[in-house]
């Protein structure tokens, strides 16, 4: 066990994930100014209800362990963070803010049978492919409709799940899972549901 750095945050931060943050409360200045001067590592986890803002809000149990990969300031005092996530972990239990939130947590393994992801992941990108297709013909940006995706199974897995329009309690599940496939039935069902809405619009469109 060990004590991380926490950023609760909106969204879901997954292991090999590359996310954009932007700090402009104080306390997470501070939490930056005290990875400049560590390892960089910090725990990204789900806001469950409220605002983390606040001091008051709920969070999920389990997230990422994120690492620095580059920051820069900006003209308005606030600063660019990148982070990569590298693992899951999770959280044994809350600490005092100090300035900033932090907690004890347990690094967690990879999730099971990622040597058989390869069919899964081929239907998820398939399910991906056609949601985009879909929503492109409905007027949405969508950018590149098959984007390149990890030779790791697993990463490429949370990179669709990233790139997904599902909701964030779906991603949560997807992170949660110790199963790999279970994970991406999980996912597959979700983009299913997403692409049959989506068919939907266009026939009474």
């Amino acid at each position: 066990m060990e004590t991380l750095p926490m950023f609760p945050l909106g969204l879901v931060a997954y292991p090999g994930s590359v996310i954009p943050l932007r700090l402009f409360e104080p306390r997470y200045l501070a939490l930056l100014a005290d990875l400049q001067e560590g390892d960089g590592e910090f725990g990204i986890v789900l806001i469950e209800r409220g605002a983390a803002e606040a001091g008051g809000g709920e969070y999920f149990g389990i997230g990422s362990m994120v690492r620095t990969v580059a920051s820069a300031p900006l003209d308005d005092g606030s600063v660019m963070l990148v982070v990569v996530g590298t693992e899951r972990i999770r959280v044994v239990d809350w600490l005092v803010d100090d300035p900033y939130p932090r907690a004890r947590i347990e690094r967690m393994p990879s999730p099971a049978n990622t040597d058989m992801l390869g069919s899964p992941i081929e239907e998820c990108r398939r399910e991906l492919t056609k949601v985009l297709a879909l929503a492109s013909e409905l007027g949405a940006d969508v950018g590149d409709a098959r984007p390149e995706l990890s030779d790791d199974p697993l990463v490429a897995l949370y990179e669709i799940a990233r790139i997904a329009p599902i909701q964030e309690l779906d991603q949560q599940r997807i992170l949660e899972s110790g199963d790999s496939i279970e994970a991406a039935r999980i996912l597959t069902d979700e983009l299913r549901s997403v692409a049959t809405m989506l068919e939907i619009q266009l026939t009474d469109g």
